[in-house]
């Protein structure tokens, strides 16, 4: 939210008394010697609030792996590696039950938040009660609601009784594709934590405290000198939020900021890539851009009709010429099912007009003199919906139909602003209200392969996010199949079946893997990025005079 300098809200972290204490008295002499110069990074989407329970998708992991700890967190190798606890649970270490009902994690000794309280197996069983409590509002509680009691052991054993066996657990319920740890000492003394100081101004155990978020401008952050690593070499962090793709790579040629961070702004990539001093990254994210169909609606209910319409557009082409080489269109499907993915049953699909044709032939669309398929006097008509003030959908919107119009079909494009573009059903959202043929919609699926919550018949709107409103008892059944075991070799077996069902009924035609985008100075060393973020290992990154 962007406000006039002299209206600007200064929130000062006022609960951080103790914390500033340890930051003053415990920082290394030579952080005392001087003031520190700032690191600055430039990112568009400003947070509602500090507190990641409230916020969702990469800017809850963001300040998640900023401010605070999970049990467990994602390395730059894919792995699933230990945070506040020592190791990931698995059938083999004894963390997960024969039975799959009961998961337990060992934290590391000695962990402090930056007050200096201690960080026990007490303050995760909190926090997980505290997501699943209805007097508070978490973005979601998936994963959570399958906890049936967290029980803190002792001071280092948390131990998860579930309702039903459910894998997705490792990579949801504090961790990255959840929520983190919070403090039991400061949030559980109020009746929720919806409206609290503390979601301005949270005290965390991650490598960074909060010291100042100063509304519409930039959250002003000091090295932890209580995380558990060390405090990170870089002793100050700023994120400053610019909304504008081009001031903001303007304020990294001017070198006002030392790095941009983002996760949408693939359009910039081809003038981030020419700055000197700059280093540009592009690394694959858990997520995808995809063609949505309406399997519902009378003109995209057939399969054949679907396979038709996706097989008439070149999307390798037509990505390459609209993102510029930040994105690729090539394995899109491991956007979606991540370790899981198996591309010799999940291509991509092809650029195959003749194909096309003969499909729309062959199931009554027939060619008329004016170039428009009909069938029982019906035109082929496809409403095509996107997202408006987006150039890149809307380069793909015009190629796409320029595509369908070659073998028949007249697409309508129809955008909207991103408020009404994402809204429920209830308030008019024409996705979730299925008011379309196809949509363009990117989305992030997850840490885990399951893909229940876009593919189940419980999940079509408004009760969930199942947007093309695929419902097959078939796919169902494996869906939950792969939730109830933890064993790899058997969960990849099941999602093939499960990508084979999506190749064969084509509910959503992949585009890419939505990539993240970072522009860092090339003084910067150390930083990588995770399959969950590029903060994952912000206390070992490193910068040169």
């Amino acid at each position: 939210m962007n406000v006039a300098s002299a209206k600007r809200r200064v929130v000062a972290v006022t609960t951080l008394a103790a914390a500033a204490v340890c930051l003053s008295a415990c920082a290394p002499s030579a952080q005392q010697a001087g003031p520190a110069r700032v690191f600055t990074v430039a990112q568009q989407r400003e947070p509602a609030s500090l507190n990641p329970a409230l916020e969702n998708g990469t800017s809850s992991t963001e300040w998640g792996e900023l401010l605070f700890q999970y049990l467990v967190k994602y390395d730059d190798r894919g792995r699933l590696i230990g945070d506040a606890a020592t190791e990931a649970p698995t059938l083999r270490n004894g963390g997960i039950s024969r039975d799959g009902l009961t998961i337990t994690y060992h934290l590391r000794p000695g962990l402090r938040f930056a007050d200096g309280v201690p960080l026990t197996a007490k303050d995760c069983a909190y926090s997980i009660d505290a997501i699943n409590d209805p007097a508070n509002s978490p973005q979601s509680r998936y994963g959570y609601d399958v906890v049936r009691r967290a029980e803190a052991r002792d001071d280092d054993t948390l131990v998860l009784h579930l309702r039903r066996p459910f894998a997705p657990l490792l990579t949801v319920v504090l961790a990255p594709q959840g929520f983190p740890i919070l403090p039991a000492h400061i949030v559980a003394r109020f009746h929720d934590f919806n409206r609290i100081a503390f979601d301005s101004a949270p005290i965390g155990s991650g490598p960074y405290v909060a010291v100042r978020w100063i509304r519409g401008d930039r959250v002003e952050l000091r090295a932890n000198p209580l995380y558990y690593r060390g405090p990170p070499a870089i002793a100050r962090l700023d994120i400053r939020f610019v909304p504008d793709p081009n001031t903001a790579v303007n304020l990294l040629r001017t070198k006002e900021v030392d790095g941009y961070f983002s996760d949408a702004d693939y359009g910039s990539y081809p003038i981030l890539a020419s700055i000197d001093g700059v280093r540009v990254t592009v690394a694959p994210m858990n997520a995808v851009g995809a063609l949505i169909f309406n399997t519902r609606d009378p003109v995209t209910r057939d399969p054949r009709v679907r396979r038709a319409l996706a097989l008439a557009i070149d999307i390798q082409t037509t990505m390459r010429k609209t993102y510029r080489g930040a994105i690729s269109a090539r394995d899109a499907g491991r956007g979606l099912f991540i370790w899981a993915f198996d591309r010799r049953v999940y291509p991509d699909v092809p650029y195959d007009p003749v194909q096309a044709r003969a499909l729309l032939d062959r199931v009554g669309w027939t060619l008329g003199p004016d170039g428009v398929r009909r069938k029982n006097g019906k035109p082929l008509d496809v409403l095509f919906i996107l997202q408006a003030a987006t150039p890149g959908d809307a380069i793909i919107g015009a190629a796409v139909a320029q595509y369908e119009k070659a073998v028949g079909a007249q697409v309508t494009l129809k955008a909207f602003n991103v408020t009404q573009f994402v809204a429920p059903a209830g308030s008019g959202g024409p996705v979730y209200g299925g008011k379309f043929q196809i949509a363009l919609y990117p989305f992030t699926n997850g840490d885990d392969p399951d893909t229940t919550d876009q593919f189940a018949c419980k999940n079509v709107p408004p009760l969930g996010y199942n947007k093309s409103r695929i419902c097959d008892p078939k796919l169902d059944r494996l869906l939950a199949r792969g939730q109830r075991t933890y064993d790899v070799a058997q969960r990849k077996a099941i999602y093939a079946r499960v990508e084979a069902l999506l190749r064969d009924e084509l509910p959503i035609v992949l585009l890419y893997q939505r990539p993240e985008l970072d522009a860092f100075t090339d003084r910067l060393s150390g930083r990588t990025t995770s399959l969950s973020s590029t903060w994952w290992n912000v206390a070992a990154w490193t910068l040169a005079p």
